[in-house]
């Protein structure tokens, strides 16, 4: 049975992942700031699967160095996906270090540190496929001046890390994500928040003139973690039903 790590598993894309890889009994890890949500999802998942389940503010130092000690103690892991991020509402195109060393630290370092923790200590079996979330605002100004710089690191990092490791048998990918809808994500929360905002955004910047669903990402998740997909590591892949500009793959 093979394991899946998943970071930020208790809204959006992570929950998402997260109730599809327990239909394919995966062998779970998952992390979420919540204990509340966290606890509800483990009671949802028990129904078909025995997730392990941390309750874990990554931006809190004693929580993050207390959920890397128990990664440390995982004997395989096959698949990691890095699904915790986001841009906080730090809108000021004037940031200031702090707000900034916040962002990349959730963005980014978390999971500089938890790949880290699974490459020393060798947890993974013959191959280990690691994505990682990024966003379009990456490649276009669409989004705050910090976000989109850290999502940007996100494109170096796995470039440089997938070209060293390739010939390990470690596939690494980047996922540049545009608009999606799913329980509790930003989009869900901005309908129910600003509904006129929320429908200006699908009138104006989706050519599709409607929102995608996070399911709608499943193949390419699927495509990933399966050797099928491994001639894309190093790749930072646009998924985004062409809301961007972008000439990437």
């Amino acid at each position: 049975m093979k394991t899946v790590l998943i970071t930020g598993a208790t809204s959006g894309l992570g929950l998402m992942l997260s109730r599809y890889f327990n239909n394919k009994n995966f062998e779970l890890i998952l992390t979420g700031r919540d204990k509340k949500k966290i606890n509800l999802l483990k009671k949802e998942l028990l129904e078909k699967n025995k997730p392990n389940c941390f309750a874990k503010d990554f931006s809190k130092k004693k929580d993050f160095d207390s959920f890397l000690k128990l990664l440390g103690k995982q004997k395989k892991i096959d698949v990691v996906i890095h699904c915790l991020g986001g841009g906080f509402g730090m809108h000021n195109p004037i940031i200031d270090n702090k707000d900034l060393n916040f962002l990349f630290n959730i963005n980014v370092f978390t999971a500089l540190s938890i790949n880290k923790v699974i490459l020393d200590k060798k947890i993974y079996s013959r191959s280990l496929r690691i994505i990682h979330i990024g966003s379009v605002a990456s490649v276009e100004s669409t989004a705050s001046v910090g976000y989109s710089m850290v999502k940007a690191s996100l494109i170096a990092y796995t470039k440089n890390l997938a070209k060293v490791l390739i010939n390990k048998n470690i596939f690494i990918h980047c996922l540049l994500l545009g608009a999606f809808e799913y329980e509790n994500n930003a989009f869900e929360r901005l309908k129910k928040r600003n509904k006129k905002i929320y429908e200006q955004f699908i009138k104006k910047k989706l050519p599709m003139k409607k929102i995608a669903n996070a399911e709608n990402f499943l193949g390419l998740f699927k495509l990933l973690i399966s050797s099928d997909g491994d001639s894309l590591s190093g790749s930072s892949i646009v998924a985004d039903y062409s809301e961007t500009n972008s000439y990437r793959i």
